[in-house]
């Protein structure tokens, strides 16, 4: 196994939920869910979110807007802090990872969209398959 000192330094922002809220209100950030296309514990999102499992994010990152400021969230922040590391890496401007997921940010009674049990046609993949 090669351990990448470099990819275990990199810091990654962690946004709290009541901090997103406010900064939703005030700045033009493009959300991003990373969790996996399965997912079927829930089926909700913070509005506007765009979806791209963590597993095609190597494939699709550049369709993401390197103008925009990212916060990645993903169910419970397992995947998330990747995807940011990954999209650093490609130059792209994370303001930081949702803490403690969506399912922090529903048990704190946030706004949510509720999508359909992942029915690709509702969902704003990057890109359409």
């Amino acid at each position: 196994m090669v351990v990448n000192k470099k990819w275990q330094s990199q810091k990654v922002n962690k946004v709290s939920p009541v901090n997103l809220e406010q900064l939703l209100k005030s700045d033009d950030l493009y959300i991003l869910d990373v969790r996996p296309s399965d997912f079927i514990k829930n089926g909700s999102f913070i509005e506007g979110a765009y979806f791209c499992p963590l597993v095609h994010l190597d494939k699709w990152y550049t369709e993401i807007p390197q103008n925009k400021p990212l916060i990645i969230t993903d169910w419970a922040m397992r995947q998330s802090v990747i995807a940011a590391k990954f999209l650093q890496g490609k130059g792209y401007k994370v303001f930081g990872v949702l803490k403690g997921g969506i399912e922090r940010w529903k048990a704190e009674q946030r706004a949510v969209e509720e999508r359909d049990r992942f029915d690709k046609s509702d969902l704003r993949y990057i890109p359409q398959e």
